[in-house]
Formats: C-alpha cells, structure tokens, sequence
C-alpha cells in the first residue's frame, strides 16, 4: 500500500474500536464537533462481534468524514492503529479509543501549539478519567507549565527524575510522518507500546505540553491494560522486551535518555525485582530509579487511602514550574 499523501495542517481521527458499539456515536460527534474540525474520522473495527459496524455504517449515511475499515480477525488495539495510521492522510493524527471522549477545544489547542512549534512530535494536556458509566469525572492536572509550553529532551528528563508522570495517549495529537519514522506502535508491547512512542518521540524531538483538560479516558478494570498490568506473568513479559529494545541499535540514543530519567515500564517492588534478576535490567537500575521505585511501591498503597487534593498538592510540589516561562509559547 502507497503512503497517503499528507494533507497540510489538518487531523485524522482514528478511533480504533472492538465491541464498543453504544459509545461510538458519542465519540464520533465529539471529535466531528470540534471547534478546528478533522479532515477525517477513521473508525477501524478489530472484527467486532456487536453492531458496532452497523453503528458506523449509519453515521457514514449522515457524515462523508466518517470511514470505516474492518479489520479480518480480531488483531488488538495496536495493530488497529496501526492500520488507521497507515490510512490516515492528515498531517496530524490522533488516537482516540471508542469510549474515551474529547472536548470541543482538543484539536484546536494541541495543533495551535504544533503550528508554534514545528520541532515537537507531539502535543499532549493534562489527564482526566471518566468513571465507568457513572459519569463520575477526575482531573489530574500535571502542573509542568502555566502556559501552552515546548518540552525539549532535557527538558523532558528534568521534569521525569523531579516527578513521575505518564503521558495519556487519549490527549495526544501526533505529526504523523513522525511516528510513521519509528513505525508506528510495536505490537509486542501491548498496554506500553503508546508509552514507549510517546517517550521515545519526546527524547528525539521534544513534545508540546497544554495545561488543560481537553479529553478523557474511560477507565474500567475490565479494559485491556488494565487487565494485563494485573496479569504478573504478561507484566514481566512486556518488561523484558522494552529492555530488549532498548538494546537495539536504531535506540541507541534514546536508551541513555530512559536511563538518566529513570524511567521503567513499572514503578513497584515486583518491578524492581524483575531489574535485579536481569543482566539488561540491572545496567537500568540506578540507585535513583531503585529509590523511585520502592517510593513508589510503598505509595501505590498509601494512594486510595490519600484525599484527591492532597494528591494534586504532591504532584504540583514534586512537578514545581520555577524557570519555565523561557519555555513557553
């Protein structure tokens, strides 16, 4: 298959989709109701066994924006976003699950700031979760700007040894022929092949950071990573092929970057283990992410027990925004 030939300044949408049919509509709209409008929704059905596909088909009758591919057999999130990105014809692209939702103002605020900053791969803003179906919001501002910012690699590093944080694929908004450069998500990778994207893209060009909330993801303990970061055994199996990776001579410049930062697919005590009992583990296992990591451990049950405000008080005053504004646009 030809590559599709860019089309300057606009987003496709791709929303990678298996047995979500009910959420579909509402998802769709979102991103069609944007206040700077996608060139493109693509929905890619992972062979979904709902009326998912029927869902699609009659959004498509109201709405030529809308394209669905159907994928044969059921291949998994990675390589349905895979397939939408190599369909996908928009300069940028982003990757927004079925039942996630986005905001008006999503598309326009991540591409304002790629517009001022063309040398970043990506733009991402602040995490919300929804709650199941309860309607239930949370907000977890990350605090690592006051302002719309550019977050060059050392940048990045300083702010990941300061402070643990993840990046919500659900906020991103990428250059596409900069992830098609790193091809794309590893499908091996499973629950961390967006992780490994999103970092690798931030130390080779920087990333574009919106302190907002401009979309959400659902969270449920029934969804795909959540189930596999429970799964001890898959835990593990993931882990050891990032090491292996980072191993490989096309990361080579990055893999020092993930070693300064301390940065790990798994902050825990297993975690640590797993990097103890392996040659490729320990070369990682710096006494600062060892600290990190037992912080972290030891955090992960003190946290359901800690109040939300409390909470963000930690992250702002682990984050801190001293000597930013230099940085900001």
């Amino acid at each position: 298959m030809s590559e599709p030939e860019g089309c300057a300044g606009q987003l496709s949408v791709v929303i990678p989709n298996y047995n979500h049919g009910r959420f579909l509509e509402t998802a769709v709209a979102a991103h069609l109701g944007q206040r700077r409008p996608p060139l493109e929704v693509i929905v890619v059905d992972d062979a979904s066994t709902d009326d998912s596909v029927a869902v699609v088909t009659a959004l498509q009758a109201q709405e030529p924006r809308i394209r669905l591919l159907r994928q044969d057999r059921n291949r998994r999130v990675n390589a349905a976003m895979n397939r939408g990105l190599a369909e996908a014809r928009g300069d940028y692209v982003c990757f927004s699950a079925a039942d996630d939702l986005v905001g008006p103002d999503f598309a326009a605020e991540n591409l304002a700031l790629l517009d001022a900053c063309p040398q970043a791969a990506f733009a991402f803003s602040d995490p919300a979760e929804l709650l199941g179906e309860s309607g239930i919001v949370r907000e977890f501002p990350l605090y690592l700007s006051t302002a719309p910012a550019y977050l060059e690699a050392e940048r990045m590093i300083a702010i990941m040894r300061r402070a643990f944080f993840t990046i919500s694929s659900n906020t991103a908004v990428y250059r596409r022929d900069r992830l098609q450069e790193i091809g794309g998500f590893a499908e091996d990778l499973e629950w961390y092949a967006d992780w490994w994207v999103n970092y690798v893209l931030a130390y080779r060009h920087g990333a574009g950071y919106v302190p907002r909330r401009l979309a959400w993801f659902r969270v449920s303990p029934q969804s795909y990573s959540a189930k596999g970061v429970r799964d001890a055994a898959a835990q593990r199996a993931v882990t050891d092929r990032v090491l292996a990776m980072l191993d490989e001579p096309r990361y080579a410049d990055v893999a020092p970057l993930f070693r300064r930062s301390g940065l790990m697919t798994e902050f825990s005590l297993r975690g640590l283990g797993w990097l103890l009992s392996d040659r490729r583990g320990r070369r990682y296992l710096t006494p600062h992410l060892a600290l990190r990591m037992g912080a972290r451990g030891l955090w992960d049950g003190l946290r359901p027990l800690a109040p939300l405000g409390a909470r963000r008080w930690l992250r702002r005053r682990a984050s801190g925004l001293a000597g930013q504004g230099r940085h900001d646009v």
